[in-house]
This record gives structure tokens, sequence and C-alpha cells, in this order.
């Protein structure tokens, strides 16, 4: 039996959206984070922590860029960072202008990141900021951060429909 070609071309037309839709929905896996590649032991067997943008520097080193740094407009005056686009759907801002709305560090937003992936990449970031065995969860792990707010990395993340925020900020 054959189908007639508007039939076949409305049948073809809801697989390719169905296709597109289970390609849009899966889920981003960070790729993971290797502290120690980032740091420098010195003759004394001490740790020298040798990154400044520890985000920016895993993004290049693992994902491509697909778009060049966008300069973010200044906040009073100064440089206040820049924003860039990588593949699989992450989004890196370098924030440097602080305000009462926007705290200065790290962002990085993920579409539709597997939730353990990030925790993971948050727990093994933290080692370049001197993990001291401080660091926690809290109850609903949207903050890993020192419990005595001593020094150290500080992560916020925040988790909307579509994507996931990651906030990193140095308290060093």
């Amino acid at each position: 039996m054959f189908l007639n070609k508007s039939i076949m071309k409305k049948l073809l037309l809801s697989l390719s959206l169905c296709f597109t839709a289970v390609l849009a929905a899966q889920e981003v896996t960070l790729k993971p984070y290797n502290a120690t590649a980032y740091t420098v032991v010195n003759s004394e067997g001490n740790e020298k922590r040798i990154i400044k943008n520890p985000v920016y520097t895993y993004l290049i080193d693992n994902y491509k860029a697909i778009s060049d740094k966008e300069i973010l407009p200044p906040n009073g005056g100064g440089d206040c960072g820049f924003t860039q686009t990588f593949e699989n759907g992450i989004v890196y801002t370098k924030r440097n202008c602080g305000d009462a709305l926007l705290a200065t560090g790290e962002v990085l937003t993920i579409s539709n990141p597997n939730r353990e992936s990030v925790l993971l990449w948050v727990e093994s970031v933290n080692k370049i900021f001197g993990d001291y065995g401080q660091n926690h969860w809290n109850f609903d792990l949207t903050e890993y951060r020192p419990t005595d707010n001593i020094l150290g990395g500080f992560f916020t993340i925040k988790r909307d429909i579509d994507y996931t925020t990651v906030l990193v900020m140095s308290g060093c």
C-alpha cells in the first residue's frame, strides 16, 4: 500500500521534529576537571596554584569556542569582563565589575546539564583553590562553600528549566 505524497511529507516532518526534540533534550555531561594539571609542586613539596581563571582555562582546554569574546559594557568605568560561547551549549562569563546585583567571578552556563556531572565538576574545581576539607554542600545542593567562611572557593548553582548556571568565586 502506498501513501500519497502529502501524507508522506507530513510523516517525515513529524519524525524530523521528534528527532530534533530528542537531540535538543540530551543532557550535557561536563568533562572532568583535573585540578592537578593546573598546579605545580615546588622543591619543598608545596603546591602552587598557577591558574587565574580556572573555569575559562578548563573550557579552552576541553571545548571548542564557537564565538569570539564579547566584552561586557563598563559599569562605572574599567574592565567589566567578557562572555564567550563554547560547544555543547556552554556559555562562559567573566565578571570583574561587582555591584549590588551581580557578584564578581566566573560564571558557567550549561544548557540541559547532567546534574551529577555538575556537582562532581564543582567539587573538583574547588581543589584549585586549595581543598582543605572545609567546603560542604548546603541542604539543596545549590551552594558549595567553606562552612566557616574561611578562604577557598565559593560556588553557587542556579537551576532553570533549560539550563544551569554555576557562579565560581574565590575567597583567596
